[in-house]
């Protein structure tokens, strides 16, 4: 008993493992390149928002991370693995060859998952 005890209190001090879901390198204005990199520490969540909910929740959460208009969405897409989530794609234009795209990570309850920035040179 006590040694469940001390392993209990041991994994709940421990900090969650984050999970990547997805990454995506884009160019950088200054000729780099950036990693937006969406990971959680979420465990595999209910699904409680509809996919028109998220794809809702996804442009509009673009719109203020990425600062820019909302585009078209061009693809989304439910994954399982390895939790499930949502993966949104966005293109700047809706006209003329495309010049940037965007991702958006929602969580099945409609959380966003917001990409860590990593520049490279």
């Amino acid at each position: 008993m006590i040694l469940a005890t001390v392993l209990l209190t041991l994994l709940l001090t421990l900090p969650a493992m984050s999970v990547e879901l997805f990454r995506y390198r884009g160019a950088a204005d200054d000729g780099g390149t950036i990693d937006y990199i969406f990971e959680t520490d979420e465990p595999g969540l209910p699904k409680t928002v509809s996919e028109e909910k998220a794809a809702e929740i996804a442009a509009d959460w673009m719109t203020t991370f990425y600062q820019v208009q909302t585009g078209v969405l061009e693809s989304q897409e439910f994954r399982t693995r390895p939790i499930p989530h949502w993966l949104f794609c966005f293109t700047e234009t809706v006209q003329g060859p495309i010049q940037r795209i965007f991702f958006v990570v929602v969580l099945p309850n409609g959380t966003v998952v917001e990409p860590r920035v990593a520049e490279r040179l």
